[in-house]
């Protein structure tokens, strides 16, 4: 895991250009795997304080990556999306965390992804 995130950390400066941070980046994942998402959906995914995901959430809005739109179930409540921007900036970290991963796993030939692939899996 440290290897991994050292991976990820010396791409930052270039893949981190709206200044979202980690936690913002695996809160565009999540919504984007659970989209529309309410964001009490978002804090219990993510195990994270919701005053956290709430000041994240303010951020990620104001940059423009999530969109709120009205819950058509309760009039109260909000769903999360991403906007076109979000969406792009998803890809680029899903390619960045592709790279990293690629690069931890090179001492691996292909059965034993593969092994691993299906270990992670079943966690």
């Amino acid at each position: 895991m440290r290897r991994l995130h050292a991976a990820l950390n010396a791409d930052a400066p270039r893949l981190d250009h709206h200044r979202i941070g980690p936690v913002g980046g695996m809160i565009l994942f999540t919504i984007s795997d659970a989209e529309p998402a309410r964001p009490s959906a978002i804090v219990d995914r993510m195990a994270r304080d919701k005053s956290q995901v709430t000041r994240v959430l303010q951020l990620l809005e104001a940059k423009g990556l999530i969109a709120r739109q009205p819950d058509p179930e309760d009039s109260r409540a909000t769903r999360l999306i991403l906007t076109e921007s979000g969406r792009e900036t998803v890809v680029e970290l899903e390619d960045a965390l592709a790279r990293a991963l690629d690069k931890l796993l090179t001492p691996l030939d292909e059965t034993e992804r593969a092994t691993l692939r299906d270990l992670l899996g079943k966690l």
